[in-house]
């Protein structure tokens, strides 16, 4: 453990330095906002295309303006960001029955650490939310479970990734009907100061939806999409909708998985590693980061199934999370390792599609019968 923790701190300290292209374009014209106006004051209208849960994380920070450098600041608040998916990931661990301290093993995942100390993103703070509301869930705490996932939606988008699992982990469980509002109720609270303070309501709620229209690649992530990035880009936008249909029904068949397994703690990580890598893999559009869930998803796989398949995983998607990592840092305009990193991707979906494969059996199964013995009925009635 003290290895580990010394090479995430080595880790830290040579991507600390670095300048990332978004510091200039996004984070340090945010903060630097926040610093004329006040962290207050600041909200009292748009300066920013995210939602207002990360900026009040960058408020806070703004406090220290006059001893630190801005983007020291915007780093170490991911980095904290970090500390606090790790403690998150120990509960999901402990959660699952596996050794918490495999949380250790996270602080040194490579694409954890370009993420917090390089690209000086927030991406922790949404997935330790839903890695906190997965574990409340397999405690059937569906309350907590609920106010964790409306937290990770009111930071990220992409905390939508998680949902399929977690939908069908409600149903499950038959949570109660109330719980079900606390997710939009948490994300509508997260925007009430702003608005009071004269932020257009309007432009809050429908600041991802603005997001969506903003980059119109076809994708830059390792996934199929790239090679419509490169060699394609006007014919693969007009198939779009076929990503969209194959995500949708992925994301059915992980929903179904999860409300039959809703009681099983493996098979609901196994889920989460699954929907975090199968629908940004998908998907057209998706960034450099995406896989960011499933890379923290298929080690905390590894931690607690123990066996070839998961161990592959975690290798494999980590592989090609890097290299598209490496490509948007070095390659840039000629994107090689990401096509590369694309069939790492589908080793990865083998992987945990092999360890899905006989819960996804047994639930055919039962539809199978369940439509068979309705078409008996209807055909004894009409007799």
């Amino acid at each position: 453990m003290v290895a580990l923790a010394a090479l995430a701190l080595f880790e830290r300290v040579v991507c600390f330095p670095k300048r990332p292209p978004d510091m200039s374009i996004f984070l340090e014209p945010w903060f630097g906002h926040i610093v004329h106006f006040g962290p207050i004051q600041a909200f009292a209208h748009p300066f920013s295309n995210y939602e207002p849960a990360y900026l009040y994380v960058l408020a806070f920070g703004s406090l220290f303006h006059a001893w630190l450098a801005p983007m020291f600041i915007i780093k170490t608040l991911s980095v904290v960001g970090t500390v606090f998916m790790a403690f998150a990931f120990a509960d999901l661990l402990n959660a699952a029955g596996a050794d918490r301290r495999g949380a250790f093993l996270l602080l040194v995942l490579p694409s954890v650490a370009i993420n917090d100390a390089l690209l000086a993103q927030c991406d922790a703070l949404w997935t330790g939310c839903c890695m906190l509301g997965l574990a409340a869930l397999i405690r059937r705490r569906t309350l907590p479970a609920m106010i964790w996932c409306g937290l990770a939606i009111s930071l990220k988008l992409q905390a939508a990734f998680m949902a399929p699992v977690i939908v069908g982990a409600m149903i499950g469980q038959r949570a109660p009907l109330r719980h079900w509002v606390v997710p939009p109720l948490v994300f509508l609270a997260t925007l009430v100061p702003p608005a009071l303070l004269g932020w257009p309501v309007m432009k809050l709620l429908t600041v991802y939806m603005h997001q969506a229209t903003v980059d119109q690649l076809v994708g830059r992530l390792a996934n199929p999409w790239m090679f419509g990035t490169m060699y394609a880009p006007e014919l693969a936008s007009q198939w779009f909708v076929a990503g969209y249909i194959a995500a949708g029904v992925a994301a059915l068949v992980i929903c179904g998985l999860a409300a039959r397994n809703s009681r099983d703690p493996k098979l609901l990580i196994l889920l989460g590693a699954l929907a975090g890598t199968a629908l940004p893999f998908l998907l057209p559009k998706m960034l450099e980061r995406y896989y960011f869930l499933g890379d923290v998803m298929t080690l905390a796989l590894a931690l607690a199934w123990i066996n070839r398949p998961s161990a592959v995983a975690v290798r494999v998607v980590q592989i090609a999370s890097m290299l598209t990592h490496l490509t948007y840092i070095y390659f840039f305009y000629d994107p090689w390792p990401t096509l590369v990193g694309a069939f790492f991707a589908v080793a990865g979906l083998v992987a945990m599609g092999m360890l899905a494969a006989p819960a996804f059996r047994s639930m055919v199964r039962d539809l199978k019968k369940r439509l068979g013995g309705r078409g008996v009925s209807s055909g004894q009635l009409a007799t």
